[in-house]
């Protein structure tokens, strides 16, 4: 039989990695600083998650019911298709910042990613409570 990956070398394979190397392999990449939008809409997620407003398995608890419920039968489904992966990112959001407090790639990435929905999503009012 034929060589499935090329690439693949069983000599190396579950090779010792020296320590050096696999301490600076688990160091997240730095970034920069957060803009002021990102770190209020950051702190505004991890307020409400603290204070149980937002529960991180309760994908109506993001709803900002009034409004919601004033939204066409359309929005009405573009909003709860979105809930749950925007639950999701908050999520991630939560566990990365509990493992540092220094800007990464990641949170960054996450942050951008959740104001690009909730602008999107929010055309037709404020449906969110973050």
């Amino acid at each position: 039989m034929a060589d499935l990956n090329p690439l693949y070398d069983p000599r190396t394979d579950n090779a010792v990695i020296d320590p050096a190397t696999q301490v600076r392999l688990n160091q997240p990449l730095a970034a920069e600083a957060f803009t002021p939008e990102e770190q209020a809409f950051l702190d505004l997620i991890l307020g409400k998650v603290a204070d149980k407003t937002i529960n991180l398995y309760a994908p109506s608890s993001l709803l900002n019911l009034p409004v919601y419920e004033a939204l066409s039968a359309e929005a009405k489904g573009q909003a709860d298709q979105n809930t749950v992966p925007l639950l999701a990112k908050i999520r991630d959001l939560v566990h990365l910042t509990s493992l540092s407090k220094a800007p990464s790639y990641q949170v960054k990435n996450l942050l951008d990613s959740l104001l690009d929905t909730k602008k999107r999503l929010e055309e037709h009012g404020d449906i969110f409570i973050i």
